[in-house]
């Protein structure tokens, strides 16, 4: 392999000129394509499993904030009552349309002069299963 001169006086290396052509590189885009495609259903889960994440937070601040409450309010102004699952006048928080809260208490849940106290709070949109919820437990002595 030497040097040669070749049209309008351009030097090149001697050897192989062969280029890629039109065929490789559609055939290197089909294999791409086919990779990407098989990947794709991994991004719409990560993405389903990223929104799931964000309502177990969103729903855990909620319950917390709701418990914290309750444990704050004087042991005589818990009036048993409530429901975990349907809404019980005066016993749930509508306020954020994105997640329901409910509260129960029980008075006598555990030993005399004590009440239970249980907060669930449910994510209104459902990204993977059931909806996302958390239930949140104490115990409060007079």
């Amino acid at each position: 392999m030497g040097w040669r001169v070749v049209d309008h006086g351009l030097v090149t290396r001697g050897g192989d000129q062969r280029g890629t052509s039109l065929v490789e590189v559609l055939a290197a885009l089909f294999l791409i394509s086919i990779a990407l495609l098989g990947a794709s259903p991994m991004f719409v889960l990560a993405t389903k499993q990223d929104a799931a994440g964000a309502d177990m937070g969103r729903i855990g601040a909620r319950a917390t904030a709701r418990m914290e409450l309750l444990r704050t309010t004087p042991f005589h102004d818990l009036d048993p009552g409530g429901s975990l699952v349907s809404d019980a006048s005066g016993y749930f928080d509508a306020s954020d349309p994105d997640v329901a809260v409910r509260w129960e208490i029980i008075d006598g849940g555990g030993p005399t002069g004590t009440k239970t106290i249980a907060v669930r709070a449910v994510a209104a949109r459902q990204v993977i299963g059931e909806p996302n919820s958390i239930e949140l437990r104490t115990l409060r002595v007079r």
